[in-house]
């Protein structure tokens, strides 16, 4: 039966890369709203987590939502723009199941900010907070995900920390349904929920191998970055 599954629907959950995304924006509304910041971190199998992407963007418009995730329009006046970077963060979500803790309000972001440049295609995408009620948990915030699960994380509303974060729940959630013998995609499809992210399993990954064009300005990163984050991020870029 796996032979007539498309997309990722037959891959083992286990042994897929998932690439974990997540956007601080000025608000809720893409479009009159638009992304300040985004950090990617890729779990692959048998590997910890590694930052893949991070960066503030500079959004093309005045700041809002400051007193939410701390960036002020001075932080971002020097940042690339979305546009500058489009192509290197397609390629941090290449080759992966895409993830983020309620990924629909990321999701949402991405779409408009690559539909502008006539770059998105649908990506197979999961959520970490949806996932929770297929083990028989509560869907609740990444905050109280976290402190269920024994995982240190201060909610500061940092994109690389929240992704960080959840890219730590999803390994939990992945080897709960190893536990579980829910060992694909498609059995996930099978649990009695009804998730309208399901029927993203039925894209492949996202393939692309375009470099990126130079940036008018550099990645700027809100935060310190680890010694061997431009080795890491150099492989993909």
């Amino acid at each position: 039966m796996s032979g007539q599954l498309s997309g990722v629907l037959p891959q083992s959950i286990s042994e897929t890369p998932i690439a974990v995304l997540d956007f601080e924006t000025t608000g809720l509304t893409p479009g009159f709203d638009r992304v300040v910041e985004v950090s990617v971190v890729r779990v692959d199998p048998g590997s910890s987590p590694r930052l893949m992407f991070d960066t503030l963007i500079n959004p093309d418009r005045r700041m809002a939502a400051t007193e939410v995730h701390g960036i002020t329009d001075q932080a971002v006046v020097d940042a690339p723009r979305f546009e500058d970077v489009a192509h290197d963060l397609l390629r941090a979500l290449s080759g992966c199941v895409l993830a983020a803790h309620n990924v629909y309000f990321d999701l949402r972001f991405l779409r408009f900010e690559l539909d502008r440049l006539g770059l998105f295609q649908e990506l197979p995408h999961l959520c970490t907070m949806h996932s929770r009620p297929l083990l028989g948990l509560k869907a609740c915030g990444l905050d109280d995900a976290c402190k269920t699960d024994n995982i240190a994380f201060t909610p500061t509303h940092s994109s690389r920390s929240d992704s960080t974060a959840a890219a730590l729940l999803w390994m939990r959630y992945r080897d709960a349904f190893k536990d579980r013998r829910v060992l694909t995609f498609h059995d996930l499809t099978k649990l009695g929920k009804k998730y309208k992210f399901f029927s993203s399993f039925e894209c492949g990954t996202l393939t692309t191998a375009r470099k990126a064009k130079k940036r008018p300005n550099p990645l700027k990163p809100r935060m310190p970055l680890e010694p061997d984050y431009e080795r890491t991020f150099g492989a993909i870029a």
